[in-house]
């Protein structure tokens, strides 16, 4: 059933998508599917209502663009504004959409909004997890070359140091991020969010660590 809404909503919001991939790698629409991903995973483990989480994934970082050029404060909250007028429109269960738009809502850490449902927690874990590990070092770098808002160094001689500018350069960021609460893998609510933010955590750091020790020509 889930299936049959999924296609749906990305009919909806198919423009909003078009303008995802026109700017920054780092949250275009691979992100929101990659996102998806991982969330139906873990969904399908812990229980959790697969329709209210596709949902949630397709429509969380929708409004995303919209933020970065400055034309909105909040994509988490324009996110719940879009999915309030599309979801209906796409025939979704009623009693679902405010489940929905919580998780959507939420899923910002930085604006201190606590996940209160399943379905939010896991839309948490997985959006948190795409940004960790192999992918997550592609999409610094890309931003770092190519976002006109990220756009950054690779790297510049200076230990990083906690306090320091994120954007000091790419791998700085890194540092910033390993260093960064959200990325803690206790501080992920699931069992197998849990799981995969140690594997990813653990493989961001070897490679932080070994990228200065390559530049510096120690190993």
């Amino acid at each position: 059933m889930y299936t049959e809404f999924r296609e749906k909503i990305l009919e909806q919001v198919q423009h909003y998508i078009d303008d995802l991939d026109k700017e920054d790698f780092s949250h275009n629409s691979d992100h929101i599917f990659r996102v998806e991903n991982i969330a139906k995973r873990i969904a399908k483990e812990e229980g959790a209502d697969v329709e209210i989480v596709v949902a949630a994934c397709l429509l969380f970082d929708i409004a995303r663009g919209l933020e970065d050029s400055g034309e909105i404060e909040d994509h988490a909250q324009k996110g719940v504004e879009i999915a309030k007028d599309i979801l209906p429109k796409v025939g979704f269960p009623e009693e679902k959409i405010e489940q929905v738009c919580h998780a959507i809502f939420v899923h910002r850490r930085s604006k201190d909004r606590v996940p209160e449902t399943l379905e939010a927690k896991i839309l948490r874990d997985a959006d948190y997890l795409d940004a960790m590990g192999a992918v997550d070092i592609a999409r610094v770098f890309a931003s770092a070359l190519q976002s006109r808002k990220y756009h950054k160094p690779i790297f510049i001689d200076k230990p990083y140091e906690d306090g320091d500018d994120p954007n000091f350069s790419a791998i700085h960021f890194l540092f910033y991020q390993l260093n960064h609460p959200k990325h803690n893998p206790e501080n992920f609510y699931t069992r197998l969010g849990k799981e995969m933010a140690k594997d990813r955590f653990t493989f961001m750091k070897e490679y932080a660590e070994r990228f200065v020790d390559e530049w510096h020509g120690v190993r």
